[in-house]
C-alpha cells in the first residue's frame, strides 16, 4: 500500500475535527462532574429515610424459633434438624432436599439482609448462629 501525504487543507480539517472531539468530551466531563457533585451533596445530607423491615415469613419464624429454645448458638446442622421437626409438626409437607434449601436461605436473609442473626465462629464445626 501506497504512503500518501496529507494536504495542508486535510491536515487543517482534521486539526478542527479533533479539536472538535476534545471540545464535546470536555462538555461530558463537565457535565458528569456536575452530577456527581449533586450526588454526593444528596448523600451527604442524608435525606434518605430508613427502609421499613419487610415482615417474617412463617420460615423465618420457625428458624428463630430454633434458635430462641436453644438458647445459645447453634449450628445449621441442628438448626435443620429441629426446624424441619417444626415444619412437619406445623404441616408443612416438602421433601427434605427442599427444606435444607430452605432453610439454608431463611439462615443466609437473616444472617445478612435483616441482620436478626449473627454468625460466630464455633470450635471444630466451622460456624453457628445465634440471635443479634
Amino acid at each position: 500500500m501506497e504512503k500518501r501525504e496529507l494536504t495542508k487543507d486535510e491536515i487543517l480539517g482534521l486539526i478542527a475535527e479533533f479539536k472538535s472531539e476534545i471540545n464535546k468530551n470536555q462538555a461530558k466531563i463537565d457535565f458528569f462532574n456536575e452530577k456527581i457533585d449533586e450526588l454526593t451533596r444528596l448523600l451527604s445530607e442524608n435525606k434518605t429515610t430508613p427502609r421499613k423491615p419487610y415482615p417474617l415469613s412463617q420460615w423465618d419464624t420457625i428458624v428463630l424459633d430454633v434458635i430462641k429454645e436453644n438458647g445459645k448458638p447453634t449450628i445449621s446442622n441442628e438448626i435443620y434438624t429441629k426446624a424441619m421437626a417444626k415444619a412437619k409438626s406445623l404441616n408443612i409437607n416438602i421433601d427434605e432436599a427442599k427444606m435444607k434449601a430452605k432453610i439454608n436461605q431463611v439462615l443466609v436473609k437473616l444472617s445478612s439482609r435483616r441482620s436478626d442473626l449473627k454468625k460466630v465462629k464455633f470450635q471444630g464445626r466451622g460456624y453457628a448462629y445465634t440471635l443479634r
